[in-house]
């Protein structure tokens, strides 16, 4: 049997974004604020960064949210770490509602580990 996952019509994204895969944290039923929270950060990212102005809520392929990114905050959070991690502050992008339910498989090489992208910047 095919899910939403499986059937999703792939989307060229045109704008200057940041592809985010939330694999790991992302549960069916997340409210809201519990969705931007797990998109937001905790992001290991390049400088690239300042030129994404919208972040990808992207799993299992599929953008489940687009947020407009207003900037970006270093991640202070647990414990040392040997490489610096970023969050973002933003809004859903209502404009860009559009995108939501489509594939991007097709930006990703398969096993390609990194759950960051860069689209356009």
């Amino acid at each position: 049997m095919k899910n939403i996952f499986d059937s999703a019509p792939p989307i060229n994204i045109i704008e200057p974004a940041v592809i985010l895969r939330i694999n790991r944290k992302y549960q069916e039923g997340l409210s809201p604020q519990a969705l931007y929270e797990i998109t937001r950060g905790e992001w290991v990212i390049g400088k690239r960064r300042e030129k994404a102005k919208f972040a990808f809520a992207v799993y299992q392929g599929v953008v489940v949210e687009v947020y407009k990114i207003n900037r970006w905050l270093p991640f202070t959070g647990r414990g040392p770490s040997s490489r610096q991690r970023w969050i973002f502050e933003g809004v859903v992008a209502e404009n860009l509602q559009h995108y939501k339910g489509g594939s991007v498989k097709h930006y990703f090489v398969r096993g390609e580990a990194n759950p960051v992208k860069y689209m356009n910047c």
